[in-house]
Formats: structure tokens, C-alpha cells, sequence
């Protein structure tokens, strides 16, 4: 059974687990679309790049790494909802 993420799931979701980097001044927001942006996670599980197109809703991370250089990444979120399902077990 397919549960419905929301907004809170999405922003609360470590892209990056694991993860032994110093990050700092991490800011995670969504954000809808004003122009065309590669998708981060489009590469993910086999999967084929696209592009979140302007007017779409996505997951904009920003954070200071290793206090050395700023992190930007930007995920649709049909990939994001993806990310979380396949990592919780459920199934689409």
C-alpha cells in the first residue's frame, strides 16, 4: 500500500546518510520551479536524467560542507518520494 509523503517527509529525508562530512548552515526548503534545473536525483537506481521543469514543486538543499564549499542540490519530488519508499519498503 502506497502512503502519501508529504512536505514535512520530504524535507526530514537524509539524501546524504552515512555521510561523515561537517555540514553546517543546511537550509532545506521546497520550492516551486522558475526555470529548468537537473535533477540530482535523476541518475538514482538506474534511473534516466531529466530536468524539474518551471512550475514544478522540488526539494532545494543548501548547506556549507567540510566549511570549505556550498552544497546545492536540487531533487523532483517524484524522485525524492521515490528515495523514501524505496528506503521504508513500501511500494508504489
Amino acid at each position: 500500500m502506497t502512503s502519501i509523503i508529504s512536505d514535512e517527509d520530504r524535507i526530514a529525508h537524509d539524501l546524504f546518510p552515512g555521510d561523515e562530512c561537517s555540514i553546517k548552515l543546511r537550509a532545506i526548503t521546497i520550492k516551486k520551479a522558475r526555470k529548468e534545473h537537473e535533477c540530482f536525483l535523476s541518475m538514482a537506481y538506474g534511473g534516466v536524467p531529466h530536468n524539474i521543469q518551471p512550475g514544478e514543486r522540488y526539494r532545494h538543499e543548501k548547506a556549507l560542507i567540510d566549511s570549505d564549499f556550498w552544497g546545492v542540490y536540487k531533487c523532483c519530488l517524484k524522485c525524492v518520494d521515490r528515495e523514501i519508499r524505496d528506503l521504508s519498503g513500501d511500494e508504489e
